[in-house]
């Protein structure tokens, strides 16, 4: 049997991962003196909740013997795995999984794990898992699965929008001087994924048009597939991802939504209020 393997910066719908067998492995979250593993002992709710009050959460990768032990449980139990794994240029939990699953191959030579730097995270590595659990469950074999994930991380978009940049301020991912010219002038940055990083796009003044911006970029991203599930993300601002539904609908009738939440180890470093697109150019 082939299992798929993410860790909990990706977005699946809720309640997809334990109905399709999809292993989670956590990230971890500190706030006011304690570590929580995401989405396990802390949930995205209290995560929001806690930077709302003013706390400031600080993430930590997935290490070393915490990839093993979660790959080492599926391999005893006789399964082959894919890993899709939150981009590299960004955690060190790709690199750990990685290395996890080199030195279960050599313990385990009759199993077969492959770990892919999906080059990115959030929803567009969830849409990919969910293509690679519809090709298990299929019969596809693991090469072909893994030719098939690869070709996926190569077509997926991420395009998103943060409307709160004191968060960024706040954490030390931009400087102040910064942040205040953006607030006082209203920009609201537009960022992709390019090749594993987070790159700013463009600078839009006013979160409704920097919104549209996010939607006509992604229609035409994707004119080339205009018949797929886009998923929609946002950080605690659930008004924020149905008017980004709606939208995308307006350019894409054909198109499926499915709107989730942003885990917490994303939102602490994008802050509440943003939300994105995260769809295929071809599949």
């Amino acid at each position: 049997m082939i299992r798929i393997v993410v860790d909990s910066t990706c977005d699946l719908p809720t309640g997809y991962a334990r109905a399709h067998g999809v292993t989670v492995l956590p990230l971890h979250v500190t706030a006011e003196g304690k570590t929580y593993r995401d989405r396990v002992d802390i949930s995205t709710e209290e995560v929001y909740g806690l930077m709302r009050r003013g706390v400031m959460p600080t993430t930590a990768q997935v290490n070393l013997a915490e990839a093993y032990a979660g790959l080492e449980e599926l391999v005893r139990g006789g399964d082959d795995l894919v890993c899709l794994i939150f981009s590299a240029k960004m955690s060190g939990t790709c690199q750990n999984v990685f290395q996890a699953g080199r030195e279960l191959e050599e313990r385990y030579p009759e199993r077969r794990i492959r770990v892919l730097d999906a080059k990115g995270g959030s929803f567009a590595t969830g849409l990919i898992a969910m293509e690679a659990v519809r090709g298990a469950e299929g019969g596809m074999e693991l090469e072909e699965l893994v030719k098939r994930c690869e070709f996926l991380i190569s077509q997926v978009e991420h395009v998103f929008v943060i409307t709160d940049l004191n968060w960024m301020i706040r954490g030390g991912r931009i400087s102040r001087t910064m942040g205040f010219t953006a607030n006082l002038l209203n920009i609201k940055p537009v960022l992709d994924v390019d090749d594993g990083e987070m790159e700013v796009i463009r600078k839009v003044r006013g979160t409704r048009q920097s919104m549209e911006v996010v939607a006509d970029l992604v229609a035409e991203r994707a004119k080339n597939c205009p018949r797929q599930t886009i998923g929609i993300t946002h950080a605690d601002d659930p008004e924020a991802a149905e008017t980004m539904r709606r939208m995308l609908h307006e350019r894409l009738p054909e198109c499926d939504f499915l709107v989730e939440e942003i885990g917490a180890v994303l939102g602490v470093h994008l802050g509440i209020g943003g939300v994105g697109a995260f769809f295929f150019r071809d599949m």
